[in-house]
């Protein structure tokens, strides 16, 4: 009895590369350590030149084993804009993670107190299952969006099997999938996933099978939020056990601390502190979120005619162009009593202001779960990946936003025009979406409740914690 309450127990996260999917693994791991000391966490880490990890935020947590993996050779060329460019040089990485395990329990673990429980991975390095199977260990996998959408990755295999034409050909045509209350739009889909001879849709397709192999699935998401796509999640035969955990954020911002940026924060939250209650639109788009200079003339004098307050993070895409040269002449004279353009922003300290009102989105899950946090309504404008299903999932499923537009999808070439965003920001501004603003109000408080004491999300970890240890 003594042995059982002194044996500790060891878990190896290997997140994708990047810092992007670095931060919510860790995020999720220390609130397992919080939970049960027994544990002790290490993760693998694949550094890449976009998205690098940086020392500041490793440092930030003590507990947890950093390894950085030695890189086995340059990414491909196409790593940073395709799905099948991350998987190709995930895959590298393979014979790398093996090796790095085998030395942490050959040299870190003491096999008379430590037990390596599991493997950790995320959707895209489900690859790494065979290190696992190899060592006769289980393999769980930590997926940062949300249920709905994961029910896609699982079921994909079998869309796969079923349906013989490309999307591509017919974009109105609809899904049913397991956990959608309502069929889906096929132009609501990643567009990776419209053609089936593409690299990327079949990397999707395997990534989506190598994941149904796994002991279980966490979600970052939480009962309240996600009832239906969770219940039937459970219900379908061959799917993992799912563990709800969420919402795991980063909200102390130590992913995005840059001390360069201190001056500029500072003049951030000044200048929302004179503003109203509720009275600030907030667009942010996400570390990917650039637009053109003709699509931010057009936001600007939509913002401009709509007459509310503004907090606008404009990231050009070429990167060099000066924000005053973005914008229409005059704009920033005109609007410099109630608007406030400018580049990075720290996104959790300003969703968490109380003057701001509405959040123009492109609905990445990481977002979408600060804003209900903190109870600001969302205007949805997605760009890319998933995030068009995410925005269909937030007005049609959950009816929790705003659609900014008739349809889930704004292409690359399709202006989103001046009087489209004056018209959606007066929509959430003016009272018409009342009942959506109640319910995100309500569901800040849902949220709060997942992850106390006797909450759904704590009672999951718990339900994880156990399943890990009976399983070793």
């Amino acid at each position: 009895m003594r042995e059982s309450t002194t044996k500790k127990y060891e878990l190896v996260f290997i997140p994708g590369p990047g810092i992007s999917h670095l931060v919510p693994t860790v995020e999720f791991a220390k609130t397992l350590l919080d939970t049960d000391h027994r544990f002790s966490v290490t993760v693998l880490t694949m550094n890449v030149p976009f998205g690098p990890i940086q020392p500041s935020y490793t440092d930030s947590f003590p507990r947890i084993r950093f390894i950085e993996l030695i890189r086995p050779d340059s990414p491909p060329p196409e790593m940073k804009h395709s799905l099948s460019g991350l998987c190709e040089f995930i895959d590298h990485y393979k014979p790398h993670s093996r090796q790095a395990i085998t030395q942490l329990i050959a040299t870190e673990l003491d096999p008379n107190s430590v037990s390596l429980a599991a493997l950790v991975l995320d959707m895209f390095t489900t690859t790494m299952v065979d290190i696992a199977d190899e060592l006769g260990v289980p393999s769980y996998a930590y997926y940062t969006s949300g249920a709905a959408t994961l029910d896609l990755f699982l079921y994909m295999p079998v869309l796969d099997s079923t349906i013989e034409t490309d999307l591509k050909d017919d974009l109105t045509r609809e899904l049913e999938i397991p956990s959608f209350k309502n069929s889906v739009p096929s132009m609501a889909l990643p567009s990776a996933l419209w053609t089936k001879s593409c690299d990327d849709y079949t990397w999707y397709v395997y990534c989506g099978r190598r994941m149904g192999e796994v002991k279980g699935v966490i979600i970052n998401s939480f009962y309240d939020l996600e009832t239906y796509a969770i219940d039937s999640l459970g219900t379908v035969s061959g799917y993992p056990k799912i563990y709800s955990v969420g919402p795991v954020l980063d909200l102390a911002g130590r992913a995005n601390s840059d001390k360069s940026q201190t001056q500029q924060n500072e003049n951030i939250m000044k200048w929302l502190d004179k503003q109203p209650a509720r009275s600030v639109v907030f667009l942010c788009f996400g570390s990917r979120g650039t637009f053109d200079v003709d699509q931010v003339k057009e936001i600007a004098n939509g913002l401009e005619r709509s007459g509310h307050r503004f907090l606008w993070s404009v990231r050009p895409k070429d990167g060099s162009t000066r924000l005053d040269e973005l914008v229409p002449e005059g704009f920033v004279e005109r609007t410099a009593e109630r608007g406030m353009v400018c580049g990075w922003v720290p996104q959790v300290a300003v969703l968490g202001h109380g003057s701001v009102g509405c959040f123009v989105s492109h609905c990445g899950w990481n977002s979408i779960l600060e804003s209900f946090w903190f109870g600001v309504p969302i205007l949805t404008w997605p760009l890319y990946a998933e995030q068009h299903l995410n925005a269909f999932i937030l007005v049609k499923e959950l009816g929790l936003s705003v659609e900014l537009k008739g349809y889930y999808r704004v292409s690359e070439d399709d202006l989103v025009t001046a009087e489209e965003v004056e018209r959606g920001v007066r929509k959430v501004m003016e009272g018409e979406c009342e009942e959506v603003r109640k319910r995100v109000e309500e569901m800040k408080e849902k949220s709060r409740r997942a992850l106390k004491e006797g909450g759904s999300s704590a009672g999951s970890v718990k339900r994880l914690i156990e399943d890990l240890i009976e399983g070793m």
